[in-house]
């Protein structure tokens, strides 16, 4: 009695601490006991735009997540993957123990082991590395960033670093920077007129998912604004456009040049803004665009010169006007120059740091001073990362390859050679995977740890909103809450916080910060001075001290810490030279003249475009609106999209003698998938499309579509076995890259389909 009495008052303590200041919004009701919920405000991770979620709990089990409603960035709003976060976390195929293989390579069996052996092995391999000198001989494959584990690596003396976050970005960062010295910027669009789209799929995938969908929908609903959009499939935000315009794959930057040619022709560009704050004049400008008029964008792109023609004088007319893009632009060999072209567009109409068009993020005020900057948050750097491409033909030697929530075994291009190239020992040495599950390459691994999820662990992240401000965003710990009597026993327990709520991961489940905590501390030297933390809690309870009007209980209440407003009326951000204010964009770069030739914004033609015949298409792969990394083995995730299917123009599929719902071998220069056609006209003649983040061969039975026994009830009712679990694209995507940016071009395989 006295232990539940206690543990109830605790429960009490923390649901009244966690309680944001409106209590009602954020109360729910169980809804077969009626009985009220506790929740526990934290950020969503199962994409990069930073929601605010609030966990529920019923007594000590999570049940349910959904949008926090006084969040900054979604004011309650959530996504499907956001809701299928409960999934991830209550997952019973999860990986809990840490294990070590005793076998082949990608044979097993595999052995459970303690974490204490962990420790003693990596510790190990660490102060060998470093008393060699061999520290850049392990590589870190970063999936998922983190503060305490960027400042391990940097402790560590790490320089070959695969970062994925950094990878898939790395075209539109070059070009940005280029032109900028930033690598990302805001799209106004909520206040915008006359929105041009290219490639980007805001209502489905967006580094800004709910925050600039919801823009958007404001804007055409409310302020009447038009969204066109070129893209070579009709996406979900196709869809939802006002006009959408299939463009011939790869060919988005010579349809800007062409209405950036319009115009200046017809006398329609921001003279005043290209004359003072850029670095070219106007004649340098029409000299250069002189080659791309719309007839000849037309024959290239198919996109007819009269509309290219009317939507550059929309654009520059009927302001304030934006234009935006997606990875269908940057994701390509020349992705780079794409970048550029289409950014060109709002530098001649003089859109930039005016509403509607496009800002400058602010520097983040008391979150830009020594105490946060030192904790590496982003790692952008000039280079940004190794890839995994430069481990081939041994240009970088590794002794250990360490994973963590990566999975390059699956989602590399070309996988196939990523797989083969990992599984010898003669490659890799010694490989470690940290993951929730265990995926295509935990099955090659030496160790297999597991790691928490982003609802078992603490953790800080910093976004930029649209009016300036910033919001430091906390992932809190909410699953596995403890009774009084657990708390107890707990070696780490601190008299006096009994009525504190605890939490654990499941099983043996560690946060990655927590991991390189102690190995700091177990390598010693120079490295555990440079992570003096107890744990992540205390790493961030130092961090919150330097923020005005917070502190940890604050931040806990809310889940979000949010600087204050700008003092002026102005909703645009008001920016200083000394934090990088953008006086000038450099359209002609000198650095890219010195290193390609390429000086100022050009369009290059595909090469895979130049000898394409009648029979062969051009592959594209998006991502769905369910897909996320952590809802690949979701039941309610994938009962709603197991299969994707390959999408080709019904014109195409007749010529080819392919029915809807044939199945069909799809061929590349790598391999050859099977998969099921959908015949449509939602898509180019020369195209094709598969959706990303299907075709496991790991992680689980619910990704490979499996009925089976466990202590979710829900799995033995699996209906889609049938259907089948999809295919996974990357087995026959060739790596590729942009030669400017460095960046993937997994838009550009050429393929061509065979009949089964």
């Amino acid at each position: 009695m006295r232990t539940g009495i206690t543990w109830t008052m605790g429960l009490s303590a923390g649901h009244h601490l966690m309680s944001g200041p409106n209590k009602q919004k954020m109360d729910a009701v169980s809804r077969t006991s009626l009985k009220s919920l506790a929740s526990i405000p934290t950020t969503c991770t199962q994409c990069a735009a930073g929601c605010g979620v609030l966990a529920y709990l019923n007594g000590s089990e999570l049940v349910q997540v959904l949008g926090n409603p006084e969040h900054p960035i979604n004011h309650g709003g959530i996504c499907a993957r956001g809701v299928a976060g409960i999934n991830l976390a209550n997952d019973p195929e999860r990986l809990l123990y840490p294990l070590k293989r005793i076998g082949p390579r990608n044979d097993g069996p595999w052995t459970r082991i303690t974490w204490d052996e962990v420790y003693t092995v990596l510790s190990r391999r660490v102060k060998e590395s470093n008393r060699e000198n061999r520290a850049n001989e392990c590589v870190w494959d970063i999936g998922e960033s983190d503060p305490l584990l960027s400042r391990f690596m940097t402790a560590m003396g790490s320089h070959n670093i695969i970062d994925r976050n950094l990878l898939k970005n790395r075209n539109r960062d070059l070009a940005l920077r280029s032109m900028t010295t930033h690598t990302s910027l805001l799209e106004d669009v909520g206040q915008s007129r006359t929105i041009l789209n290219f490639g980007a799929n805001p209502y489905a995938n967006h580094e800004r998912f709910l925050p600039i969908s919801r823009q958007l929908v404001d804007a055409r609903i409310n302020k009447g604004a038009r969204l066109i959009t070129f893209d070579v499939r009709m996406s979900e935000t196709a869809a939802q456009s006002d006009e959408w315009l299939p463009i011939r794959p790869g060919t988005d930057a010579l349809v800007a040049l062409a209405m950036a040619r319009v115009i200046l022709e017809k006398n329609l560009a921001d003279n005043t803004f290209i004359r003072s704050r850029t670095n070219v004049s106007i004649d340098q400008l029409s000299r250069h665009l002189a080659p791309y008029s719309p007839e000849v964008a037309e024959r290239e792109s198919g996109v007819k010169a009269a509309v290219i023609e009317r939507l550059a004088v929309a654009f520059a007319s009927q302001k304030p006007s934006v234009a935006i893009f997606g990875g269908g632009i940057c994701d390509h060999e020349n992705g780079t120059q794409n970048v550029r072209c289409i950014s060109l567009l709002n530098w001649i109409t003089g859109n930039l740091g005016k509403e509607g068009g496009v800002l400058v993020p602010s520097a983040p005020g008391p979150l830009s001073n020594n105490s946060w900057n030192e904790q590496n948050f982003s790692r952008k750097t000039e280079d940004g990362s190794v890839t995994f491409s430069d481990l081939f033909g041994k240009q970088l030697k590794v002794n250990t390859y360490i994973a963590y929530k990566a999975n390059p075994a699956y989602s590399e291009p070309d996988n196939t050679k990523a797989t083969r190239f990992l599984m010898d020992q003669n490659n890799v040495p010694f490989l470690v995977v940290i993951d929730t599950h265990f995926t295509e390459t935990a099955k090659l691994a030496d160790l297999v740890l597991p790691a928490a999820s982003y609802l078992e662990g603490w953790g800080v992240e910093i976004r930029s909103l649209i009016d300036g401000r910033h919001v430091l965003n906390l992932r809190q710990p909410v699953v596995s809450l403890l009774s009084s009597a657990q708390t107890l026993r707990l070696p780490d327990f601190e008299p006096g916080k009994l009525l504190e709520p605890s939490f654990r991961p499941r099983g043996e489940a560690k946060e990655i910060g927590n991991v390189c905590l102690e190995l700091a501390r177990r390598v010693g030297e120079d490295i555990k001075h440079h992570l003096p933390f107890k744990d992540t809690k205390d790493f961030i309870t130092h961090l919150v001290t330097s923020l005005p009007d917070c502190d940890f209980n604050t931040l806990k209440t809310k889940g979000y810490w949010m600087d204050r407003p700008s003092k002026t009326d102005s909703r645009i951000p008001q920016m200083n030279k000394s934090n990088g204010t953008l006086n000038s964009v450099s359209i002609y770069s000198q650095s890219l003249e010195d290193k390609f030739g390429g000086s100022l914004p050009s369009y290059v033609p595909l090469k895979s475009l130049k000898g394409l015949k009648p029979h062969e298409f051009i592959l594209t792969t998006y991502k769905s609106n369910l897909w996320a990394r952590g809802a690949a083995n979701s039941k309610w995730a994938r009962e709603i999209f197991h299969e994707n299917c390959l999408w080709i123009n019904h014109q195409a599929a007749e010529k080819l003698g392919v029915a809807n719902g044939e199945r069909v071998r799809v061929v590349s220069s790598l391999g050859a998938l099977e998969v099921r056609v959908c015949t449509t006209g939602r898509i180019h003649p020369q195209s094709l499309a598969l959706a990303e983040g299907l075709g496991h061969d790991a992680i689980g039975n619910v990704a490979k579509a499996r009925r089976f026994k466990s202590s979710d009830l829900d799995t033995t009712l699996i209906w889609w076995t049938k259907a089948g679990h999809g295919v996974n694209p990357f087995s026959i995507i060739e790596n590729e890259r942009d030669p400017f940016g460095g960046g993937y071009a997994l838009k550009d395989t050429v393929v061509r389909i065979e009949k089964i």
